[in-house]
């Protein structure tokens, strides 16, 4: 039901607040905040975003890093996205 939920909430949220990458194999929260506050109540009966973070570790998901290999490749605007993947 978790995981049905997650692909129903990621398919359907603005893609401005999360959305699929392109290649399709991992989605991004491109606003947090955004994200616990309007999305997660309408499918959970919760606004807790670390907690959806840990549901989805027990599923298998993890939170892919996009760490900069360099300062001028830091980019504000990206820099508060989290993607996740699995590893499967």
């Amino acid at each position: 039901m978790f995981l049905s939920k997650t692909y129903h909430m990621i398919n359907r949220c603005n893609p401005e607040i999360a959305t699929w990458s392109i290649s399709g194999d991992n989605f991004v929260i491109k606003n947090v905040e955004n994200f616990a506050a309007s999305v997660l109540p309408r499918y959970f009966k919760h606004r807790n975003f670390s907690s959806f973070a840990r549901q989805l570790n027990f599923y298998g998901f993890r939170k892919l890093k996009a760490e900069p290999i360099l300062t001028a490749d830091f980019d504000i605007q990206t820099a508060g996205f989290v993607s996740f993947y699995h590893e499967k």
